[in-house]
């Protein structure tokens, strides 16, 4: 950042965009939700194909990162949306072993998610 730069948070450089995607552009809206469809479409048929391990790293950060900022995001605006449905497919332990990448990843520890819980009151 230069020093003109204003300072912005993070839901301030990527909230915009967002709000571009879901006011007044419906066309873009419905575009974007086709492609995220797409992608986990392609996602779980690699998975299922044993190729899970092709998808670049540095990709699925990308991902990983833009899915946690739209989850804050709507948690911020008061929604709570449920992440998993009773017939998915996901297993319990590949929930736990995302969750805890994304503790280490974040510096987090258990106590810290336990103690915000607790603050935040969604438990």
């Amino acid at each position: 950042m230069s020093e003109m730069e204003p300072s912005m948070s993070l839901s301030e450089l990527t909230l915009p965009h967002a709000d571009d995607a879901m006011t007044g552009h419906p066309a873009d809206t419905r575009d974007l939700v086709d492609t995220a469809e797409q992608l986990a479409a392609s996602l779980n048929g690699w998975i299922a194909a044993g190729r899970a391990g092709a998808l670049p790293n540095e990709t699925m950060r990308h991902l990983m990162a833009a899915l946690v900022k739209v989850y804050a995001a709507k948690f911020d605006e008061g929604q709570r949306p449920v992440l998993l449905d009773a017939e998915s497919d996901v297993s319990a332990t590949a929930v736990l072993v995302t969750a805890s990448a994304l503790m280490k990843a974040s510096n987090l520890e258990i106590f810290e998610l336990g103690m915000w819980q607790s603050w935040s009151g969604t438990r």
